[in-house]
């Protein structure tokens, strides 16, 4: 099925399919790439949490927005130089048949999705829902703006996997 949108459910299994790939990519990334350079300031394996954002995030929440592609966002600690900030950091191809694929992305059998980094000052330590929106708070840069007028579901830490903790606003406190 090729669509722009597709309506189909996420559910648990997507969530863990899509945190344990993009956690794959990335650490291929670091420990094999050009990324080992970051490996001095930042743990790659303790990010403060890793989040489903964006259209996605707002599908699996509202069940309505439908699903272009999916966006996997890992958060860290800041440790005194931020980690790149690019558009799209990676992607991977999301190849679960009842999605589909989005018609301008031909390199993709399924749906894209895109692993995004960003390194946070105004974290909270062992609290990841305060850290996100201490993130949108305070951090007014382009995309802690662009990402509260979406939504936000956590994958990790695992105690608060598929909670969804903003939907265009805070919805859940810790």
């Amino acid at each position: 099925m090729i669509s722009e949108r597709n309506y189909s459910r996420i559910d648990e299994s997507d969530l863990r399919v899509l945190l344990n790939n993009s956690k794959t990519v990335l650490h291929k990334y670091f420990y094999s790439s050009k990324g080992n350079k970051w490996l001095d300031l930042y743990d790659i394996n303790n990010p403060i949490c890793v989040a489903l954002c964006q259209g996605a995030a707002m599908h699996y929440f509202d069940k309505t927005n439908g699903i272009k592609d999916f966006d996997i966002w890992f958060f860290y600690q800041y440790n005194h130089k931020h980690l790149p900030y690019r558009g799209v950091f990676l992607n991977w191809d999301y190849q679960n048949s009842k999605f589909g694929r989005h018609p301008d992305f031909d390199k993709y059998n399924g749906r894209k999705v895109d692993i995004l980094i960003r390194s946070i000052k105004y974290f909270v330590n062992d609290n990841p829902i305060e850290t996100i929106y201490k993130y949108f708070e305070n951090e007014r840069t382009k995309t802690s703006i662009m990402l509260s007028k979406k939504a936000v579901v956590l994958l990790e830490p695992d105690r608060y996997f598929g909670k969804v903790i903003w939907y265009k606003k805070p919805i859940i406190t810790s």
